[in-house]
């Protein structure tokens, strides 16, 4: 029965047409594909392979120029924040080695390149990194190299900066480093000028002013002389006189300065005034911790009281013999001590400034709130001064450096017309004052930067800290000798600059 029905069927499979029995048999080969599978994926395993290859060793290497890119652009800003200390390029190379570490991804790194264009103020900062495939080299590339650049340029923000430097007369002493303190105040200065103006002889955006102070400050105007008959009159609203008790409805301006005085300035003038203070143990009444005309619990101040010689029956402080001993125009006493070295507003003219910088001349002794106070006044736009020019076009800090090498020192003439007693006895309470007034100045939005030069007083530091926007850099600097105090004013200017990415 079996060979029977064998037989059977194949003579059946005859009878079906050749091309039926093709396509039957086709039909089998797809309904089982297996083999046919297994052929295909051994043919395409190997661009796979190399395809996942290739795109791990790309991933690694766009991680490499990521991170390049990142200490690239580290390292410029480090150079620009230093662009002129000696530092710089080692600044340059700490930035990137500590941005892309040795090793890193095994990348061999060629760099960093550093080109600086000084006349510009430009530092370019390149760098490549060669990291070696792992599957690219199947096909023939056994390495990748990336490459970061970045192009970083000082530029300034609009700023204001007032210098505000200490002449009473140990600034004539020697500086620790060769010549004398007020010399070095001054190389320093020009050295701060220097950088913030760069070649320039003019900045649109900025302006720098120039308050010298002792035991009072001169506030003529530099360069402009005093003619007492010049004198003019402003009539104000009605208000009793602090320093003499009387009433009154107007103020003087000299010819030669925008501070409205309480009095006529004699003819004899030099152009000191005093602090704005009455000793009657309030602050309600003290315009000196304040910035302009003031008006307190029982004292209207606005104008301040021009110095008057030694007879004048205001004089204030201790008793004086006569005029020969505390006149103006004569020596012997402390308060002769107005010093000759005047106020520059703030000017967009490099020349201006260094003219005045290097005019200035030391004698008297230290009233640190006077300094800070005018210093205020010199900086923002409110009379007296109004040479602050306030754009809201543009972002625009505003500063003070202060330089001083010694504590306040209350004696006769002083500000305060020695109402705090001597410099050992009084000078707690003109500390007070001077952290009084920087609250305010700060409160103002004023940056504050202190150098203190050449005098190594812990107690002097611990006040000129609270003075300062910070107690330490790039606020606070102890300054010991020459070299250091011009390494203070170029971090300090350097401070004041704001640096971008041109690329």
């Amino acid at each position: 029965m079996t060979t029977g029905a064998f037989k059977t069927n194949r003579a059946r499979d005859a009878l079906v047409p050749l091309h039926r029995r093709l396509a039957s048999r086709f039909h089998g080969l797809v309904e089982d594909a297996r083999g046919g599978v297994a052929v295909f994926l051994a043919l395409a395993i190997i661009p796979l392979m190399c395809f996942i290859g290739i795109g791990f060793d790309t991933a690694r290497a766009y991680m490499v120029k990521s991170r390049l890119g990142s200490a690239v652009d580290a390292a410029g800003l480090a150079g620009g924040a230093s662009f002129f200390l000696p530092t710089r390029d080692a600044d340059i190379t700490m930035f990137f080695d500590a941005n892309f570490p040795q090793g890193y991804m095994n990348a061999l790194v060629d760099g960093p390149d550093i080109v600086v264009d000084e006349i510009n103020e430009k530092i370019q900062i390149s760098a490549t990194a060669t990291v070696a495939t792992t599957f690219m080299r199947l096909v023939g590339h056994e390495h990748v190299t990336v490459y970061a650049e970045a192009e970083v340029t000082r530029q300034m923000k609009a700023l204001d900066v007032v210098l505000s430097i200490d002449v009473s007369g140990s600034m004539n002493n020697s500086a620790p480093g060769g010549g004398s303190r007020i010399d070095a105040a001054k190389e320093a200065a020009n050295e701060l000028i220097d950088i913030l103006f760069g070649v320039d002889s003019t900045e649109e955006f900025m302006s720098i002013g120039l308050v010298p102070w002792s035991a009072k400050v001169n506030v003529m105007l530099d360069g402009q002389p005093y003619d007492s008959g010049a004198t003019t009159t402003l009539a104000v609203p009605g208000f009793t006189n602090p320093e003499t008790g009387a009433a009154q409805s107007v103020v003087y301006y000299a010819n030669n300065s925008p501070v409205p005085l309480l009095a006529p300035p004699p003819a004899d003038w030099r152009g000191c005034v005093f602090n704005r203070y009455i000793d009657d143990g309030t602050d309600d009444n003290d315009g000196d911790i304040r910035y302009g005309p003031s008006s307190g619990a029982g004292a209207d101040w606005p104008a301040w009281q021009p110095v008057f010689s030694g007879a004048d029956p205001n004089w204030g402080g201790e008793p004086l013999p006569g005029p020969a001993d505390c006149g103006l125009n004569v020596g012997g006493e402390e308060c002769t001590r107005c010093t000759n070295s005047r106020i520059t507003p703030l000017t967009h003219v490099k020349a201006e400034i260094v003219d005045a910088v290097d005019g200035l001349s030391a004698t008297g002794n230290t009233n640190i709130p006077a300094g800070l106070g005018w210093a205020w006044r010199v900086l923002l736009p409110p009379a007296p001064f109004t040479e602050a020019e306030i754009d809201p076009n543009y972002d625009r800090d505003q500063a003070i450096v202060l330089l001083t090498d010694g504590e306040n020192c209350p004696r006769s003439g002083d500000g305060y017309k020695r109402v705090f007693g001597s410099c050992t006895g009084g000078r707690a309470e003109m500390n007070d004052r001077l952290r009084m007034l920087a609250d305010n100045v700060k409160g103002d939005g004023v940056i504050v930067y202190v150098v203190q030069f050449a005098n190594a007083g812990t107690d002097l530091q611990a006040l000129l800290q609270d003075v300062a926007s910070g107690p330490d850099a790039p606020y606070y600097y102890y300054a010991p000798d020459r070299a250091s105090l011009r390494q203070a004013f170029r971090e300090v200017a350097n401070n004041l600059s704001m640096l971008r990415l041109s690329k």
